[in-house]
């Protein structure tokens, strides 16, 4: 049995779009969301595909303490919520064995999922 397991994380951020035509060539702020997914068979001691707290310091480390409260630009230098997802997929590969995709919400209503190359 394969299944996948999904964490939600909050960040706030400002940003700016360089050259775009519309308001997001100002500076502006988001309110992200960003669900991180696992996927793997459950371990047969634990029944876990992995323990949600294992996933919550690599997180921290890895994207919350370099985008949040931050201005993304400086980090994310097109910082497009499609470039934000593949950064944080890249900061996470290495550290989260079978990790199927980023979601990262800019709005409610604006979403972008990246499972990788």
């Amino acid at each position: 049995m394969v299944l996948i397991i999904r964490k939600e994380y909050r960040f706030e951020s400002a940003h700016f779009i360089y050259n775009h035509p519309g308001k997001c060539k100002n500076l502006h702020g988001h309110s992200y969301r960003c669900f991180v997914s696992i996927q793997g068979t459950p371990d047969a001691t634990t029944g876990m595909v992995m323990d949600f707290d294992h996933i919550d310091p690599i997180l921290e480390e890895r994207v919350l303490s370099k985008l949040d409260h931050r201005f993304l630009n400086d980090v994310i230098p097109l910082s497009t919520a499609e470039n934000i997802s593949k950064w944080i997929w890249d900061q996470l590969v290495d550290m989260l064995p079978g990790l199927h995709q980023i979601e990262v919400y800019e709005t409610v209503d604006n979403c972008v999922i990246y499972k990788g190359d």
